[in-house]
């Protein structure tokens, strides 16, 4: 096994003989595949895994993000039995009819059928499954994380804490201004990523999540926003119950715009809608009976936005989290989103929810205009 420091290669026997250091620059061996049972991976294969989510340390990524890429990456690694049942079931055919006169021979030829068969179905139950196995689970993950970090620090590796701790006050001469537009975030761990990269700045736009973050400038940024007569609201949330609640949660919810008195506020959606994902395998579905359950409490308000094999899927208890994405596609996402929305108003990269067509203005035009964008499909 190859040592991250230095590179040089290290047996199972010098690893051992050296207390899992490297036999050249004494660097510790946070993991040690032989110890490992249900997954195995190296140091190298761990090492990697951060440099690619941060795009050799471009951007900052959450633990979550990192959690479903390890998933994603041992996933590859399982064999796929499938298509070698398919080629070997067509040879017991050729094998069968060739030999066919014998009442062997054409067992033979009908358990070759059985077997194509077979393979073929399990494969059409797997394309149209499309629920992804955690072969790591959270739990298992966080021992990992707090392994290798004991050995190797992740500079680029965020938490809440270090934005709580951020100044609780705003200048006085900025809170004078306002957003040309925010992102509102269903989750204070998007939002926290979104402002570790410097989104807000590069965009001149805020970010907050739909629970409050962050807590110690809320208030004021809110203040601020509400001074724009033509604010653009753009929201990011996952494929659940609670992501497709957001844009509802925004316009009808007096502490955020519902009470305005802006004469122009749109709304884009810009996050992930189940109708995304029913055909892209590319997405890490999961399932949940807690989100079951949540599914069948949403109100007619929001499931009226929803076509029914959306609500099918939630009401399965099936979602998709924005963490499953690396940072540099989700800003890639919410950058798209953003262009999308400064086209004319009859385009049609953008979806009228409340009207059913697409957006056309003019005198019929809600006050709160909301709209809908498949960046994610």
């Amino acid at each position: 096994m190859k040592c991250i420091n230095c590179g040089a290669e290290n047996t199972y026997k010098e690893r051992i003989a050296n207390s899992r250091r490297c036999k050249a620059c004494s660097h510790q061996f946070a993991f040690e595949p032989k110890f490992m049972y249900s997954v195995k991976f190296s140091d190298v294969f761990f090492a990697k895994l951060i440099n690619d989510i941060s795009a050799n340390n471009t951007f900052k990524f959450t633990e979550k993000q990192l959690f479903y890429l390890l998933n994603k990456r041992l996933l590859k690694k399982q064999p796929d039995i499938t298509s070698e049942l398919i080629l070997f079931g067509f040879v017991l055919v050729i094998v069968g009819i060739v030999f066919s006169q014998q009442t062997s021979e054409l067992l033979i030829a009908v358990a070759g059928v059985s077997m194509v068969v077979s393979g073929i179905a399990i494969q059409d139950y797997k394309k149209n499954k499309k629920i992804q196995k955690l072969l790591v689970t959270p739990q298992k993950f966080q021992d990992y994380l707090n392994i290798w970090q004991s050995v190797n620090p992740i500079d680029g590796l965020l938490t809440l804490s270090t934005q709580r701790n951020l100044p609780s006050s705003v200048n006085s001469d900025i809170t004078t201004y306002s957003f040309d537009r925010v992102v509102i975030c269903d989750s204070a761990e998007i939002a926290n990523l979104l402002i570790a990269n410097n989104f807000h700045f590069e965009n001149n736009s805020a970010v907050l999540s739909i629970d409050g973050y962050p807590e110690n400038i809320f208030d004021t940024v809110m203040h601020m926003l509400r001074r724009n007569n033509d604010l653009k609201i753009y929201v990011l949330h996952d494929a659940s119950p609670s992501g497709v609640s957001v844009v509802n949660t925004l316009s009808t919810n007096p502490d955020w715009f519902s009470n305005t008195s802006n004469s122009n506020v749109t709304i884009y959606d810009i996050g992930l809608l189940p109708r995304q994902v029913f055909n892209n395998s590319n997405f890490f579905t999961q399932i949940s009976e807690e989100f079951a359950a949540q599914a069948k409490e949403l109100s007619l308000e929001i499931k009226k936005y929803l076509i029914n094999e959306e609500i099918k899927w939630l009401e399965a208890g099936k979602y998709v989290e924005l963490e499953s994405f690396t940072p540099q596609k989700l800003l890639s996402v919410i950058s798209q989103g953003i262009a999308n929305s400064r086209q004319s108003a009859s385009s049609d990269s953008f979806v009228d929810y409340s009207g059913g067509g697409d957006f056309s203005g003019g005198s019929d035009a809600c006050d709160i205009s909301i709209f809908a964008d498949d960046c994610f499909g």
